[in-house]
């Protein structure tokens, strides 16, 4: 088994497990932040593999734009919910 093949293996079962727990979160308050630290855990993930398998750009830019991207949703959240925007 090469070391390709058990980085696969680990990332996808990263993945599963992140899956199963945005699947059991319930309906409640807040629950958009806890399901965005989660899937960007699950992306650290395959962020690692893609610089495992040989894709070091594609990594390096996935890295700097999830945070982004999860900020953006986190804002937009906020400010549509909880009295974010000002009048």
């Amino acid at each position: 088994m090469e070391y390709t093949d058990l980085a696969n293996v680990v990332a996808s079962a990263a993945i599963l497990v992140g899956c199963l727990g945005l699947l059991r979160f319930g309906e409640r308050r807040n629950i958009v932040y806890a399901r965005l630290h989660l899937a960007g855990i699950v992306d650290v993930a395959c962020i690692f593999l893609t610089v495992i398998l040989g894709y070091p750009l594609i990594g390096l830019t996935y890295f700097m734009l999830t945070p982004l991207a999860a900020h953006a949703v986190a804002n937009a959240h906020h400010k549509a919910t909880e009295g974010g925007a000002k009048p």
